[in-house]
């Protein structure tokens, strides 16, 4: 990576920008004070950014409220090269499709309340039919009246309560609706009582809706002309559905347009904050690979008509290569620019999770490639299951590759694709291995035997027999932990750091593998310790780097080596005991269903085991993998401590305009 600065006339950063934007090339870095050239300042950029936050986020509602899907933006003419002319039509645009908007979103309120009032007084009539009493009995003269009104949720205990008063008990209250700030209800009561009711809704402060008025006495009539108007708001809502689509239609290309402005003005408004000014040009810095220098230069002096100048930046690399002079504390931090190809995209997301990748460490991608569904295989081997998960993958990857969306939920899935099809062909192989065919041996269901079963053979270690795989397992984590401490050498020794390497990695390989080899021989003896004693070789070949170690580190250190020497390889006995689990979780609910036998039912508890395995297990076997690699073996060489490269990028649409 290379910093640079560059120049540019000011009314020619937006062609800069917009270039930067399409190439992704551009790291900005913010222009230090003290790096300000003469006659230069800051650019003030605090309500740009307000404005920019603001109106992204009422577009981006625009689009949820009118459920505006796939389709193309419409061109708008826009003033891109004016941020302040920018802002202002983006407003202007937003708050004219917000109005139609927010007309419909108050007519449909004013209309599902009157809804609500109508089924309840619809209830109330049906029920005075039903017992044969009319308006005119039971409201002693005249008919009843409604009130409808809204109040505070808090209000509405005393609204009921005082009405209850005012009409001497005739009353019937009903809530018809409920948000967070307010209650909607509908309050029936005999005609003498009107006013005063109208008196203490007023003083309680509750707004008033128009009252129902003219229902016939009976309460057959007053009911079919309270269905009658249901029908009718019932017509209005359906028509404001469709004045809603249609403002969809003739609005959402625009809208589409808006939000790609948005995020436009967004980016460059962020970007604003990086760069210093003079009254007639602009000054940026950013990291960019140092293999695009040449491209750049000529790329970006067409884009701005010859008004911008690059300028590499003489300080030294923080990161330095070996023979380099020592960096200064002052000096940027280079951000890292993975190279890695778009099909390992999501198991390098793995490892950014964990950290970025610096300069002068392994990244552990290309190990993982191998190591990550090998591990994955080992605790879930399924030649059933394997395919079943290789088909989702691919699934998801053709998903992803037309860019549809499966929801919040399973997104992450999607975007993971690659991954599960590396995880599916991992399972299929050590399935085929294992010889498991959804929880079946294979010999059983195909006639042949699997090459090596987790189930099967043991290894006398002396007088004691331990299971072959659990033995398998962790010479496995023996080799993987010390291939993870060769990488943590040969980094140090790629920073010239000699003496770090030596007393740190390397001791601690030295001590582990002497100590894994004289445990074997104590193990293959009989478990006589005794026997480290008979050769005057073992225990100063397994003590002397960690002597080393602790004079260099201090004892704690040694002392924290031993013991994570001890628990780091045994943690690799998960990868046994969950390749238990998964085999024995399939075969107890194909036994609690009526299995060895064949039958509906012992198939039905397989099929639901291997549905529960496939779900639930290989979720937790995906956790365990991560934690090995992360916990285990991160821990012997890798830091994760690079800053990652986020190129300044705008949407590639037609709004990016380059000169030349």
């Amino acid at each position: 990576m290379q910093h640079v600065s560059i120049v540019v006339a000011k009314d020619r950063l937006p062609n800069l920008l917009a270039y930067a934007g399409s190439t992704r090339l551009f790291h900005l870095t913010e222009v230090k004070v003290d790096k300000l050239p003469e006659g230069s300042e800051r650019y003030e950029v605090g309500d740009l950014l307000t404005k920019a936050s603001i109106i992204r986020n009422r577009v981006v509602t625009l689009i949820s409220a009118l459920r505006i899907g796939d389709i193309p933006p419409l061109n708008l003419k826009t003033p891109l090269d004016n941020l302040q002319e920018l802002a202002r039509f983006l407003d202007d645009e937003t708050l004219r499709i917000e109005r139609s908007i927010r007309q419909i979103e108050d007519s449909r309120g004013k209309i599902e309340a009157e809804k609500e009032e109508a089924w309840e007084l619809s209830r109330f009539l049906s029920g005075l039919e039903n017992v044969g009493v009319s308006l005119d009995a039971l409201a002693g003269s005249g008919f009843l009246t409604s009130l409808s009104g809204e109040a505070a949720p808090e209000s509405i205990s005393s609204v009921q309560r005082e009405l209850d008063q005012k009409t001497s008990g005739n009353l019937i209250f009903a809530i018809t609706s409920t948000s967070e700030k307010s209650q909607t209800f509908l309050a029936i009561f005999p005609d003498n009582f009107r006013e005063d009711a109208k008196r203490v809704i007023g003083a309680l402060g509750a707004k008033l809706s128009p009252p129902w008025t003219d229902l016939p006495s009976d309460p057959k009539k007053a009911k079919e002309t309270v269905d009658l108007r249901l029908s009718q708001l019932e017509s209005k809502s359906r028509k404001l559905e469709e004045d809603e689509r249609r403002l969809a239609k003739d609005e959402g290309a625009r809208i589409k347009g808006l939000a790609i402005l948005s995020e436009i003005f967004d980016a460059r408004t962020k970007a604003l904050a990086y760069l210093s000014s003079t009254q007639a040009t602009v000054l940026m810095q950013a990291w960019i690979p140092e293999r695009s220098i040449k491209d750049i230069e000529m790329e970006l002096s067409r884009a701005c008509d010859g008004l911008a100048t690059v300028y590499a930046e003489k300080e030294i690399n923080p990161h330095n290569r070996p023979g380099e002079g020592p960096a200064k504390e002052t000096d940027p931090a280079p951000p890292t620019l993975v190279k890695a190809p778009v099909w390992t995209r999501p198991l390098q997301s793995v490892i950014d999770n964990f950290g970025n990748p610096g300069y002068n460490e392994t990244n552990p991608l290309l190990f993982m490639i191998v190591t990550f569904p090998v591990m994955y295989g080992l605790m879930f081997g399924d030649f059933g299951e394997g395919p079943l998960i290789l088909l989702l993958g691919l699934f998801l990857w053709r998903t992803k590759k037309k860019g549809k969306s499966l929801g919040d939920f399973f997104q992450p899935f999607v975007n993971g694709a690659e991954l599960i099809v590396m995880l599916g062909i991992g399972i299929t192989i050590f399935g085929l291995i294992f010889g498991d065919f959804f929880g079946f041996d294979s010999s059983t269901i195909f006639g042949f035997r699997p090459i090596f079963s987790p189930l099967e053979g043991e290894v006398s270690v002396g007088n004691v027999t331990v299971p072959r795989y659990m033995v398998f397992t962790l010479a496995f984590g023996v080799f993987h932990l010390l291939f993870g401490m060769s990488l943590g050498v040969y980094n140090l020794i790629r920073r010239s750091e000699w003496k770090e390497a030596f007393f740190g990695p390397f001791c601690w390989a030295w001590f582990y593998a002497a100590g894994v080899f004289v445990i074997a021989q104590i193990a293959l003896a009989g478990f006589k310790f005794s026997i480290a004693l008979q050769n005057p070789l073992y225990l100063p070949l397994v003590l002397a780097p960690l002597v080393l170690s602790a004079w260099k580190e201090g004892g704690m250190h040694a002392m924290e080596l031993f013991i994570q020497s001890i628990s780091n390889t045994f943690s690799y006995l998960r990868i046994w005991a969950l390749n238990l689990a998964d085999f024995y979780v399939k075969f107890a609910i194909f036994l609690a269903l009526g299995g060895p036998a064949i039958t509906p039912f012992s198939l039905l508890g397989a099929a639901l085991g291997n549905l529960l395995v496939m779900i639930l297990e290989g979720l937790i076997v995906f956790v365990q993998d991560l934690r090995l690699h992360w916990v285990e073996w991160f821990g012997k060489f890798y830091e994760g401590t690079g800053i990652p490269f986020s190129p300044y990028h705008e949407p590639p649409t037609w709004t990016v305009t380059l000169n030349g």
